[in-house]
């Protein structure tokens, strides 16, 4: 007759007595290793909290102001909370500039494409040519942050044997769109920039352009890269006091700085509708000779989660406990959340800058002054 231990030994399928206690000491093992894991993971939690609680940053840091910021902030994961990393919450970052109008205009010289976005979320695409420097008084088309300042139905160029220029629309000094005489220059519409410095289009879609944008309406120009880009304020949304004219100056400069130096989610930003009379006819600059750092600093308690917390289970952290760990993985784990405090202390401050120095190095827009080429001589 067997007795219980022989039993017990058939049951765990173990030939001897020495083979039995090991496997017998594994399952206590792994008994204790479960209980660890219900220690660490509130341990683990409290870590993260004593450094602040998380914050929703998605592609707007600001969900209360009712802006939206341009962002393509994508989440990348250590583990299953997704921490988002300094470089993951740079991805996309640009300056945007706010405008109450219905649409603005993107002029993509690079594409010889103008695109018209709505509030509506809609965008139409219409085919350009811009202007080509090697011409004769020609002038190449140039980047940045301009404005619709005069509209005429037909206007006679001073320069050019009083060409006519049908729905004339100048936002870059004597640059505008418009339409010509004919239709034999359609062929060269998203081709080739063949104009003396104008944004030829066709008559139909510069008609249309004509009446739905009201002066005022934001043409943001560039070749493909800019630091700066637009986006609709809140539906009524009114700024909370009259800026004046160096005021608006000042929190574009401010603004775009803080991009450029990296400074994006540590130092204060400034919502506002730009007020279009403010923008120059020479434009305002985007930065397009300095690139946006692929790093913006962040504050030692900013850390973002995106798992829903009535989701959370063991299975959520996946750490590893053995006997011999002495919570190294815990600690390797928890030494990779924080952020290097000597990036921190390198933020750049723009308090260096007087006002008068910040608006000329970051607001005005000196590739946007174009030459003046008289008219022809009988």
């Amino acid at each position: 007759m067997e007795s219980d231990s022989d039993i017990l030994k058939d049951d765990l399928s173990l030939p001897s007595d020495g083979d039995y206690l090991e496997k017998l000491t594994n399952v206590t093992q792994i008994g204790e290793s479960n209980n660890n894991l219900f220690f660490i993971f509130p341990a683990l939690l409290a870590v993260i909290l004593l450094l602040g609680l998380p914050t929703a940053l998605k592609s707007n840091p600001f969900p209360d102001s009712g802006f939206f910021e341009i962002a393509n902030n994508t989440a990348h994961s250590n583990f299953s909370t997704n921490i988002l990393s300094e470089t993951d919450l740079s991805t996309g970052i640009k300056d945007t500039v706010y405008t109450d109008k219905e649409c603005w205009l993107e002029l993509r010289i690079d594409q010889q494409v103008l695109y018209q976005h709505w509030r509506s979320g809609k965008t139409e695409r219409y085919l350009i040519s811009s202007g080509n420097k090697f011409l004769a008084k020609g002038i190449e088309s140039r980047p940045g942050l301009f404005a619709i300042f005069s509209k005429e139905p037909r206007h006679e160029s001073s320069q050019f044997n009083n060409a006519a220029m049908y729905y004339f629309m100048p936002f870059n000094m004597g640059i505008g769109f418009h339409a010509l005489d004919g239709t034999g220059y359609y062929g060269t519409l998203g081709v080739r920039p063949v104009s003396h410095g104008c944004i030829r289009m066709r008559h139909e879609d510069v008609k249309k352009l004509f009446g739905e944008c009201p002066l005022g309406t934001i043409v943001l120009a560039h070749r493909g890269y800019t630091a700066r880009t637009v986006a609709f304020a809140p539906q009524d949304f009114k700024n909370p006091v009259e800026y004046s004219k160096d005021e608006f100056k000042k929190m574009l400069s401010e603004n775009l700085v803080n991009v450029l130096e990296g400074n994006y989610y540590v130092k204060d930003r400034k919502f506002f509708v730009v007020d279009p009379k403010v923008i120059p006819v020479s434009g305002v600059y985007i930065s397009y000779d300095r690139k946006i750092p692929e790093k913006q600093r962040l504050n030692k308690n900013t850390y973002i989660f995106k798992s829903n917390a009535d989701n959370l289970s063991m299975s959520v952290i996946n750490i590893k406990v053995s006997n011999d760990s002495d919570g190294k993985e815990l600690a390797d784990l928890i030494d990779s959340i924080f952020i290097d405090e000597k990036d921190i202390k390198k933020v750049e401050t723009t308090d260096i800058f007087s006002d008068a120095d910040l608006i000329k190095k970051y607001f005005h827009n000196p590739i946007g002054i174009l030459p003046y080429f008289p008219p022809n001589k009988d």
